[in-house]
């Protein structure tokens, strides 16, 4: 059975048009290295990007999606296999997000919004708090992205609202290579 990568990003692109590149990039390296993927099952922006070229590469894609998101992140419901090989509908956020980290064997934070940092403080915290065990974590960081976020989780241990070990729950990746080496070690 495959290992699944759940990855979190934007249902936009954002205003850099290398998000959406690097978004395409991530989803193939993830499907040429053998795992299969589990998104929030939107179709626009980082996370549709992600997902099709995921599947052109020949990964499978569960997408997660509270049944009232529907309507607005699935854009064309008769081409599911376009970027869901299989969605599953929830009835809340919070059910969506705890199949996610359930099925799940390594997260990828993307760009994104207030959603996208939900999901990766959430998953954080569940690791600081020992809920999720052994299950890797990566912000991808190209182009700079996340640095402010970066900077803040360390502003939070220096003003001692945290320890240094919650660096250990994630690692910050910069390229293709370093998220290639990511990988292999899930």
């Amino acid at each position: 059975m495959k290992k699944k990568i759940c990855v979190f990003g934007g249902s936009k692109s954002g205003l850099n048009p290398e998000n959406e590149k690097n978004a395409q990039m991530i989803g193939q390296m993830i499907a040429e290295s053998n795992f299969d993927i589990i998104y929030g099952g939107g179709e626009k922006g980082i996370m549709g990007a992600v997902a099709s070229s995921g599947i052109s590469f020949g990964a499978k894609t569960t997408g997660i999606i509270p049944k009232f998101l529907v309507s607005k992140d699935i854009v064309n419901s008769s081409l599911p296999n376009h970027f869901n090989s299989e969605l599953i509908l929830t009835e809340s956020m919070h059910e969506r997000k705890k199949l996610m980290y359930e099925n799940s064997d390594g997260f990828v934070i993307l760009p994104g919004g207030i959603g996208t940092l939900d999901e990766c403080f959430e998953v954080l915290t569940w690791c600081q708090l020992d809920q999720i065990k052994n299950k890797n974590v990566g912000i991808i960081n190209y182009e700079g992205y996340w640095n402010p976020l970066i900077f803040l989780i360390k502003h939070l241990i220096v003003e001692e609202f945290m320890t240094s070990d919650n660096l250990n729950y994630f690692e910050e990746i910069k390229n293709n290579n370093e998220f290639k080496k990511y990988l292999k070690n899930i």
